[in-house]
């Protein structure tokens, strides 16, 4: 709720008439059209801006056990240690079942993240 002081202010800036004039050669004011005063912008002639696109490295197997061995050792140990519930057997067996999952999932992931490249850059 706007206060009084605002309120006034806001009545005071709409009593007046606010127009776009100029002057001409002999003092007299000519009323300009707001399309005059701001042209439009033009319009881009480039298609899509915005950043290079970087080149992801092609898909490999060592690539998705290295980045696989690094985050399916540290499920093992978050799902060993913080998983109480279960038995010993039980967690260590969901941590290597995490573990052999992570390497796949990491070299589809670069797949997908390659392919995605090779169509947006429209080398096939």
């Amino acid at each position: 709720m706007p206060s009084r002081k605002q309120r006034r202010r806001r009545e005071k800036s709409f009593r007046h008439e606010y127009g776009f004039v100029t002057y001409d050669d002999e003092g007299n004011e000519v009323e300009v059209d707001p399309a005059e005063v701001r042209p439009a912008k033009p319009k881009s002639a480039t298609g899509k801006g915005g950043r290079a696109l970087r080149e992801p490295p092609k898909p490999s197997w060592n690539r998705s056990l290295r980045r696989g061995g690094i985050w399916g050792g540290v499920m093992f140990v978050v799902v060993v240690f913080f998983f109480k519930g279960q038995s010993l057997p039980g967690r260590i067996a969901v941590g290597v079942l995490y573990a052999a999952a992570f390497v796949p999932l990491t070299y589809w992931i670069d797949r997908l993240a390659y392919r995605n490249y090779l169509r947006r850059s429209g080398k096939s």
